[in-house]
């Protein structure tokens, strides 16, 4: 798939967190991008074994929308904080704001989830597609371990090249994220996290199967595509043939996001193997 469309996918998925700030730290405003002839050269130079992990491939596409933007410059990233031959952490993102005049430390993350209502707890419901992870355990992570490595005292000399004080930074989240709900759930609303994110359904595979589908057409997109929109694919398969995919990827513990083209539209959703 398009290198192109999966980068303005990455910049056109919404920010999950519905307010300004999450916890002590504030949203990041991520910058209108246009892509140019310059900005489409860099895309295509990100054909490096890291980018092939969904969550290395959108830091990078982070980091060419921030040189590529009018208002940020872009410091550092990806920044390595090793103490005694141990590696205590990573800061994202050093980047400086020239509108508010500041510099940030950002932390990037790029999530799909699905609701589990059958799961304590309202932001507990939000969970991995394959239940390894949640919102709330993200979110921790970030507030205990992520965020803090900014205050470390081993991060320090590294700020020092930069003439930076770490009391000086400002620390801002980009949450960007696709959700999706259960069919019966479609219409609810959601309080806390931003609705602009929801995506579409999920299913069990029998639910999956007994659809009046028959007559539609399906593919299961590999994860560095996840980011596209269903309409911009080409090679699409027919029921029979998107169940045997879907099989040999419960076989290895996947749930498959599943983009499906009608007569007169498209859409996203899970089936999940659990």
């Amino acid at each position: 798939m398009d290198i192109i469309e999966q980068f303005k996918g990455f910049c056109s998925t919404p920010s999950l967190i519905n307010n300004e700030k999450e916890g002590d730290y504030k949203i990041f405003e991520f910058p209108e991008i246009t892509v140019s002839s310059r900005l489409i050269k860099d895309l295509e130079n990100l054909n490096h074994p890291r980018n092939s992990v969904l969550g290395k491939r959108m830091e990078s596409f982070f980091e060419i929308a921030i040189q590529h933007s009018e208002r940020y410059k872009l410091l550092d990233s990806n920044i390595q904080i090793i103490s005694e031959k141990q590696t205590l952490g990573e800061l994202d993102f050093l980047v400086y704001d020239e509108q508010e005049e500041k510099t940030i430390h950002v932390e990037l993350v790029y999530k799909l989830y699905i609701y589990d209502p059958e799961i304590a707890g309202e932001l507990s419901k939000w969970i991995g597609p394959n239940r390894r992870d949640s919102f709330p355990e993200k979110l921790q992570k970030l507030q205990e371990r992520q965020f803090p490595l900014l205050k470390a005292p081993e991060t320090l000399p590294y700020l020092q090249k930069f003439n930076l004080n770490p009391k000086e930074i400002h620390q801002e989240l980009c949450f960007k994220a696709q959700v999706f709900l259960p069919e019966s759930l479609q219409n609810k609303s959601l309080v806390h996290l931003n609705p602009n994110c929801v995506r579409g359904n999920w299913y069990s595979f029998s639910e999956f199967r007994i659809k009046d589908w028959k007559t539609n057409l399906f593919f299961a997109p590999k994860k560095s595509d996840w980011s596209i929109p269903p309409e911009k694919n080409i090679e699409w398969l027919n029921f029979e043939e998107i169940l045997s995919t879907i099989r040999e990827l419960f076989e290895q513990k996947k749930s498959p996001l599943i983009w499906m083209k009608t007569v007169n539209s498209y859409s996203s959703f899970f089936i999940v193997w659990w």
